[in-house]
């Protein structure tokens, strides 16, 4: 196995205020990927009732939570696990997997190498080219008999960019064949436009080597709850994941947060038409000032700039107060890369701005 790479991630405000010799609030943060709204006016006043409960225990079955997820996608109970946000989902997955041998995308999100790093399990790379950046058939070829589990994450990150439904089926029918786990992350999948038709949520059932990974985080903009959901094909699955960690993992406020957040179809809807409107207006500023920018079609954009003698614009930026999650951990991506989250129109404008006085 290969030398650890030192993973990190975004929204390190307090990191950032510091850096920039300012007030956390005071800085822009375009490091994550969550709605640039806010968290809605009814999931708020969930969660300010739910302190009330606070002083108990939370409930360890996260019964209510299950229900409302078997409501809305028809699963049964036992094959859904909810979690302390996809993270801890995907670590405890892999905990109960226990994958010797791993088949992850590059550039991905890097949760999953850290979770297979904890079980000695050996990782082996799809090397997505820079051309346009797309997960392509060949794939299939790297799926053998000793491939225990694939991870693709649709739209992925950092790139945005989507595999079809028919694609993502062709590489599950050839995990079938290799009798090998495939994990769809499909957290940023709400900022998609018709983004059910790319969801292998309606397969699972008809497939039981099959889970798909879900996330209120993003879309509703409780990252400091931490609350996800991964829904199973085998049946039981979800109950054996979630004894791979440990009790209490859901706290109360955060199961408030999230059975509001099921009856939000409108304040999705708007984030959408937002971010979609949004996005098309930063790639387009972006290409404009002569960067590459990958066409993604989530709540984020990947892009590359070259430096040159100038300082790299991240560190340039977070003088200025902007933060940004430079690329250079990730797998197959180097320190010219660049994922901006989508933000405010007024924040948007100013990295543009910031953007082109740095080119000058």
């Amino acid at each position: 196995m290969k030398a650890w790479r030192n993973i990190h991630h975004g929204g390190k405000r307090r990191d950032g205020a510091i850096a920039a010799d300012k007030r956390k609030e005071d800085m822009i943060d375009f490091s994550v990927n969550v709605t640039p709204l806010g968290i809605p006016e009814n999931i708020r006043r969930a969660m300010e009732e739910s302190l009330s409960r606070a002083g108990w225990y939370p409930d360890d079955s996260k019964r209510n939570l299950k229900e409302a997820l078997n409501r809305k996608y028809g699963l049964p109970a036992e094959n859904i696990c909810v979690g302390n946000g996809a993270s801890d989902l995907i670590f405890r997955t892999v905990f109960a997997l226990r994958p010797k041998r791993a088949l992850v995308l590059a550039p991905t999100f890097a949760e999953y190498e850290a979770a297979l790093r904890c079980v000695n399990g050996q990782i082996e790379y799809y090397q997505i080219n820079h051309g346009d950046f797309q997960v392509k058939a060949d794939i299939c070829g790297q799926i053998r008999p000793e491939t225990d589990v694939v991870f693709l994450c649709n739209p992925n990150n950092p790139t945005g960019l989507l595999m079809s439904k028919d694609f993502l089926i062709s590489v599950l029918k050839r995990c079938e064949a290799t009798e090998t786990w495939m994990v769809v992350d499909e957290c940023f999948l709400e900022f998609v436009r018709q983004g059910e038709r790319y969801s292998m949520i309606g397969e699972l059932m008809a497939h039981s080597k099959l889970l798909v990974l879900k996330s209120f985080t993003k879309m509703f903009g409780i990252a400091g709850l931490r609350l996800g959901y991964l829904l199973c094909g085998e049946e039981g699955l979800g109950e054996r994941i979630d004894k791979f960690g440990c009790d209490w993992n859901v706290n109360c406020v955060a199961e408030a947060a999230g059975l509001e957040a099921l009856k939000s179809a409108d304040y999705e809807s708007k984030v959408l038409a937002y971010v979609e409107s949004e996005r098309e207006w930063l790639y387009e500023e972006l290409v404009r000032l002569g960067l590459k920018v990958v066409p993604g079609q989530a709540n984020y954009l990947l892009f590359k700039v070259s430096c040159g003698d100038r300082e790299p614009l991240g560190d340039w930026l977070l003088r200025q107060g902007i933060m940004l999650r430079c690329c250079d951990d990730y797998e197959n991506l180097n320190e010219n890369f660049y994922r901006i989250g989508i933000n405010t129109h007024e924040a948007n404008k100013t990295l543009i701005e910031k953007i082109g006085e740095w080119l000058k």
